[in-house]
């Protein structure tokens, strides 16, 4: 059985490689693990890699110095990635993910110093596990994630924010691929996130996000677009049906960062628990989550400009992907629970006026 390593010298570090979570919200929340990361080891070059899925997140981003973009679902693809990894000579590796195969890669890369949790079977692959404590599943994963670090931070420490990066170019191409929709830069802008990609029992009522979304449009002149994976584009037509007329079914229209650039231009994000909810909270976007199935605890939007809003059922958090009953932790949110919270949100923040 290895042993753990004495900790390396962050002053002696040179390059370090970071595998990624392989979910869109969860990748967010490891920015703020990249950017204690950098503040611990700033004489080090940092590498991140991530299935394709979430690479782009951060092409750019201030605290990673490379991205690549793997594929380690076969073996092939497997050898080849851990090859190029050897050749790039990490002295310090850190697994996000708890899977065996992420460990396995960074042990075939022959990084010297690799750090995960001691999960899944995979204590032989690390030289620094973590011991797993009942208390590391009850927090916020962004702090799941921090406590990879206790080797050199003994003592706990606010976390970083979470931080996502857009480019100019960015959001011009968003400001005019809105104009084509009738959609100026005055216009307050609503954006709908209906659906999961996890499963049905994360999803809040269509007909709820509608009504919801078109009252603040109401209040605020101000247009609604619905976002979504191209399989999602049902449901998202399902919220704009039921709006009445005016809403924008953009779902499967956007690729990921032109997503991400939308989220900085929105307003205000109404949206079930999703990767996209994580997104507007690294970009400062005022957001209105409905939790029902999933851990608020665990993995609530974070900032001071996120709400959400719950029923308290006996059966949530479930975490299961389709709801066995009666779905009652989304039906009993309302759409007024909803439009107040996220008027109370807005009263305290600016939100873009037509002139008056």
């Amino acid at each position: 059985m290895a042993t753990p390593k004495t900790a390396p010298d962050p002053r002696n570090i040179e390059r370090i490689a970071i595998r990624l979570t392989n979910w869109v919200g969860d990748c967010v929340m490891n920015t703020p693990f990249l950017g204690r990361v950098r503040e611990m080891f700033p004489n080090a070059r940092i590498l991140c890699l991530g299935r394709s899925n979430v690479a782009s997140l951060l092409q750019p981003h201030p605290d990673v110095d490379e991205v690549w973009a793997i594929d380690d679902k076969s073996m092939r693809s497997f050898r080849e990635t851990a090859a190029r990894l050897r050749e790039w000579r990490a002295d310090l590796g850190f697994l996000l993910p708890n899977s065996l195969k992420s460990a396995a890669l960074l042990a075939a890369a022959r990084v010297p110093h690799r750090v995960g949790y001691n999960r899944d079977a995979r204590r032989l692959l690390l030289t620094m596990p973590v011991e797993l404590r009942p208390e590391d599943l009850a927090v916020h994963e962004v702090k799941y994630y921090l406590r990879l670090l206790h080797f050199w931070e003994k003592e706990s420490r606010p976390p970083p924010p979470l931080k996502l990066t857009i480019t100019q170019a960015e959001r011009d191409a968003m400001a005019a691929w809105l104009a084509a929709e009738g959609i100026t830069s005055t216009t307050p802008i609503i954006g709908v996130n209906p659906a999961a990609f996890f499963g049905t029992a994360k999803r809040w009522l269509p007909e709820r996000f509608a009504e919801s979304a078109r009252r603040i449009a109401s209040a605020h002149g101000g247009r609604v677009v619905v976002t979504g994976l191209p399989q999602e584009r049902d449901v998202a037509q399902a919220v704009c049906d039921a709006g009445g007329g005016g809403f924008v079914n953009a779902a499967g229209r956007m690729k990921l960062r032109e997503l991400m650039a939308f989220l900085a231009r929105a307003d205000v994000f109404l949206t079930n628990d999703s990767g996209a909810m994580h997104i507007a909270a690294a970009l400062g976007t005022p957001l209105l989550a409905v939790f029902g199935s999933t851990d608020w605890v665990t993995t609530a939007p974070l900032g001071d400009h996120c709400r959400i809003v719950r029923a308290e059922t006996p059966c949530a958090p479930c975490l299961l992907r389709h709801c066995p009953i009666d779905h009652r932790c989304m039906t009993g949110v309302t759409a007024d629970m909803a439009t107040r919270a996220a008027e109370e949100l807005l009263a305290s923040r600016r939100l873009r006026v037509q002139s008056t």
